[in-house]
């Protein structure tokens, strides 16, 4: 896990097993403006969700090791906190191939270089 100022603003959670993937998403989204506190299972993304209350993000892949999966990882986060922006990603699956919490959304990851630091920017300033 990545050392992170619990009070700093606009701050996400990253759950990605895949080392090189983990650190290309954090690169994109430090470059974005964001600060990337980083986990590697869905145990250490709900103890980064408990401890960084002021988190503006969750960014979880739908297929990473731990208790429960990134689908279910990101329905906790949902409920935990109705405010935060949640984005699940995949190489291999689809939207409709787990259960995408209300106000959610879902991206592909051939797509996340375009596609996520804009999606976050959206998403949290309407937060």
């Amino acid at each position: 896990m990545t050392d992170i100022d619990p009070e700093q603003p606009r701050v996400v959670i990253l759950v990605e097993e895949e080392a090189d993937q983990r650190e290309a998403i954090t690169a994109l989204l430090i470059e974005a403006g964001f600060k990337v506190a980083q986990a590697v299972t869905t145990d250490e993304g709900l103890a980064l969700l408990s401890a960084l209350k002021t988190a503006a993000a969750l960014v979880t892949d739908a297929h990473v090791p731990g208790s429960i999966d990134g689908w279910e990882l990101a329905q906790e986060a949902r409920q935990r906190r109705p405010e935060m922006a949640v984005v699940v990603t995949s190489g291999h699956s689809d939207p409709t191939s787990g259960p995408l919490p209300d106000g959610a959304e879902f991206v592909l990851k051939p797509d996340i270089v375009g596609a996520l630091a804009p999606m976050l920017r959206k998403l949290v300033a309407h937060k």
